[in-house]
């Protein structure tokens, strides 16, 4: 493989972290405000990152309009897409090259 196609995997990972942090992002703006009003404590706010579970659910109904820009719902999704980018990117950095 051409040392382009080395950058253009380790360009794959880096946007893989960048969409993760995203997401990360996303997920605190929404539940710190929820842990900051005793609906869920930081542990139980921890799970809904990778999964939309009732508890999660439920938390994020009883959020009020004080988010940034009016946004009051977190999509795990998000974190599990984030993560399927960064994978990949570090699998293909991380092969051998081809002679």
């Amino acid at each position: 493989m051409t040392s382009n196609g080395r950058a253009t995997d380790f360009i794959i990972a880096i946007a893989g972290c960048v969409f993760a942090l995203l997401a990360l992002g996303w997920w605190w703006l929404i539940f710190s405000k929820v842990v900051e009003n005793d609906y869920l404590t930081v542990g139980q706010a921890v799970t809904c990152i990778a999964g939309a579970t009732d508890l999660c659910s439920l938390a994020q109904a009883l959020c009020t309009n004080d988010h940034l820009y009016g946004i009051r719902w977190y999509a795990p999704e998000a974190f599990w897409a984030a993560a399927a980018i960064l994978v990949a990117g570090v699998v293909l950095s991380a092969r051998p090259s081809r002679a």
